[in-house]
C-alpha cells in the first residue's frame, strides 16, 4: 500500500497540470506568510498560523478529492477564491490589529453599514495593503483564468480512506491544539451561524415594543412636568479632552462650565465596538434573557414622551440592537441616510429636530441624541471651521500618519464640544426640571499606547475602555437630588442601568442600589472587561 502511495504521489506531481495547480494552492500561504511578518512582526503567533493554514489547505483539497468531474471542478474555483480572500482578510487584521482574528470581528463586520465600511476602508488602507490585495488578486485571477484542477488518478480501491484521513487527522490535530479557534473558516462559519441565531432571537425579544411591563416597577419621585436628556457620544476617550487635562483645549465649553458638571473620572465601557457596549448599557442584563428591558422602555412606563434623534446610520438589511432599542421610543428620527461613497452628515444635523422635540406639548420629555461623535473618519466628523488642531501634535508617536490623525481627532472633540455647547443652550431657561446625562459607547486608541488609532477588543487599550461621564442637573432637579457624588468611582457602564433608574427615581424589582455610580465601589478589585481581560492589565 506505501508503495501504491507513493507511486500515486509521484505521477501526481509529474502532471503538468497537477503541478502547475499545486504552486497556486501554495503561493497563497507563502505570500500570507511573508505579508504577516512584515506587518506583525515574527512571534509565536506567525509559525502557528502558518501550519493552522497549510492544514486547512490539507482539508480543502481531500474535500474536493472525494468529488469527481465537474464538481471537483468547481468546488476548487470557489474553494481558492474563498481561499485567497481568507488569507487577505487575516493578513489584513494582523497587519492592522496585531491580534488575532474573533468572533466578535466577524460580528462587527456583519452589523457595518455601506457608509462605515467605506470610511473604514479610506482610513486604513495604505500602500501595503494595496501592494498585498494586488499580489494576492494577481494569483486568483491566474486560478480563474486558467482554472487548473488538482487531480489524483486512483491508485487502489479504497484510495478515499486516503481522503476521509486528509480532512479527520488535521481537523483533529487543529482541535487538539486549540487551532481552531482562530482559523478564519471556522470563525466565519460559526460567527455567522451564531449571528443569525441571534437575529431571530431579536425578533423574539420585546425591546422595540414601547412598554415592558417591567416587574415591580414604582415611581420613587414624581415629576409634573421635565425635560431630561441623554446625549450618547461614539468612539471618544476621556484622555483626549481638556476637560480630563489633556493639553490641547479639546473641550473649550465644558472646561466653563465644569464647576458645574458632576464629572466623573473613572469610568469604563463593557466593551469598545457599539453594539455590544449599548447592548450593556442601555439594558438591564445584556438581552441574555428574552424578558429584558431598555432605559426607553423604563421611561415610557414612567409617562415619559421619548424621543430618539440619531446621526447614526441604520445598518444594513438586518436591524441592529440598538435601532431595535430606539424604535421603543415615541418619536425615531434617523437623519443619517448617507450611501457608499458619500459622506456622512455632521452632528449640528440633529440640532433643528432637537428644537422640535423642545417645542412639543409633552409636559414629561426624555430626549436621546446618538451622534457620531468622533467615529472614523475622524476628519469627516467636523466642518472646516473646527480644523485648529494641525501640524506636530502630542501624539506619543512622531510620524506623519499619527499626527494627521491626533489632529483630526482632537479636531472632532472640538467640534463635538460645540454641539454640547448648543444643546446646554438651548435649555438654560427651562425653569422645570431638567438633566443631561453624557458618555460615549466606547473609547479610541489615538497613538496613546499603540502606534494605532481605532478600537480592538483582540488589541486593547485603556483608551479604548476610558470614556468620559458627567450629569449635569439644573436648579429645579438638583433641589431634589440626594444622591452622593463621587468623581473618581470606579465604575463599569454595564451597570448604568441602576445608575440611571436611581437618578429618575425609578424601582423596579431587579434594581440594585450598590450597582449605581453613587454608590461607593471597590477601588481595590481589578475590573474585568467584556472580552475577558482586566482593565488595569492593559497598557
Amino acid at each position: 500500500m506505501v508503495i501504491k502511495l507513493f507511486g500515486i504521489i509521484k505521477q501526481t506531481v509529474s502532471d503538468k497540470q497537477n503541478r502547475f495547480a499545486l504552486l497556486l494552492w501554495i503561493l497563497p500561504l507563502f505570500f500570507a506568510l511573508g505579508f504577516q511578518i512584515y506587518g506583525f512582526g515574527w512571534n509565536r503567533i506567525i509559525p502557528r498560523n502558518f501550519v493552522e493554514n497549510t492544514f486547512s489547505l490539507i482539508i480543502l483539497l481531500s474535500f474536493t478529492f472525494l468529488l469527481k468531474g465537474k464538481l471537483q471542478k468547481y468546488i476548487q474555483v470557489l474553494g481558492y477564491v474563498f481561499f485567497i480572500i481568507y488569507h487577505i482578510f487575516e493578513s489584513f487584521y494582523y497587519y492592522l490589529f496585531q491580534a488575532n482574528i474573533s468572533s466578535s470581528s466577524i460580528f462587527i463586520m456583519l452589523e457595518t453599514n455601506v457608509a462605515e465600511a467605506r470610511e473604514f476602508a479610506e482610513f486604513y488602507i495604505d500602500s501595503f495593503v494595496i501592494v498585498m490585495v494586488v499580489a494576492f488578486c494577481v494569483l486568483l485571477f491566474i486560478f480563474v483564468f486558467k482554472r487548473p484542477v488538482l487531480k489524483i488518478d486512483k491508485g487502489f480501491k479504497y484510495q478515499f480512506v486516503l481522503y476521509l484521513l486528509g480532512i479527520l487527522l488535521p481537523l483533529s490535530y487543529l482541535i487538539y491544539k486549540d487551532f481552531l479557534r482562530f482559523n478564519f473558516f471556522y470563525l466565519t462559519i460559526t460567527s455567522v451561524n451564531e449571528y443569525f441565531i441571534e437575529q431571530e432571537k431579536m425578533k423574539s425579544y420585546n425591546i422595540d415594543q414601547s412598554i415592558a411591563n417591567i416587574p415591580g416597577f414604582e415611581i420613587k419621585k414624581e415629576f409634573e412636568e421635565a425635560t431630561f436628556i441623554f446625549v450618547l457620544g461614539e468612539s471618544t476617550t476621556r484622555k483626549r479632552m481638556s476637560l480630563y487635562g489633556y493639553g490641547r483645549k479639546t473641550t473649550p465649553f465644558l472646561d466653563s462650565i465644569k464647576p458645574d458638571l458632576n464629572l466623573y473620572n473613572n469610568v469604563l465601557s463593557e466593551h469598545v465596538y457599539t453594539i455590544g457596549a449599548l447592548k450593556s448599557s442601555l439594558t438591564l442584563n445584556g438581552l441574555i434573557t428574552d424578558n429584558d428591558y431598555s432605559i426607553i422602555q423604563m421611561m415610557n412606563e414612567a409617562g415619559f414622551k421619548t424621543f430618539w434623534l440619531s446621526n447614526q446610520r441604520p445598518i444594513g438589511e438586518f436591524e441592529s440592537l440598538v435601532t431595535k432599542i430606539a424604535k421603543a421610543s415615541d418619536i425615531l428620527v434617523l437623519k443619517n441616510t448617507a450611501l457608499a461613497g458619500t459622506i456622512t452628515p455632521h452632528d449640528d444635523i440633529l440640532l433643528p429636530e432637537f428644537d422640535k422635540v423642545l417645542k412639543d406639548n409633552a409636559k414629561k420629555k426624555f430626549i436621546v441624541l446618538h451622534t457620531l461623535g468622533t467615529h472614523l473618519l475622524y476628519a469627516d466628523r467636523y466642518p472646516e471651521q473646527f480644523q485648529q488642531f494641525e501640524g506636530q501634535s502630542p501624539s506619543n508617536f512622531n510620524h506623519p500618519q499619527a499626527n494627521q490623525r491626533s489632529n483630526d481627532y482632537d479636531n472632532a472633540i472640538l467640534y463635538h464640544d460645540y454641539i454640547l455647547k448648543t444643546v446646554f443652550e438651548k435649555i438654560q431657561d427651562v425653569n422645570h426640571p431638567v438633566y443631561i446625562i453624557y458618555f460615549s459607547d466606547h473609547g479610541e486608541e489615538v497613538y496613546e499606547s499603540l502606534d494605532f488609532s481605532g478600537h480592538s477588543e483582540e488589541n486593547p487599550t485603556k483608551a479604548m475602555y476610558e470614556v468620559p461621564f458627567f450629569i449635569w442637573m439644573n436648579s429645579a432637579f438638583q433641589q431634589d437630588f440626594d444622591r452622593e457624588i463621587i468623581p473618581d468611582n470606579p465604575y463599569n457602564l454595564k451597570h448604568f442601568f441602576h445608575t440611571f433608574s436611581d437618578l429618575n427615581g425609578i424601582r423596579f424589582k431587579a434594581f440594585d442600589s450598590t450597582k449605581t455610580i453613587f454608590y461607593q465601589q471597590d477601588s481595590s478589585m481589578k475590573r474585568k472587561l467584556g472580552n475577558g481581560k482586566f482593565y488595569e492589565d492593559l497598557p
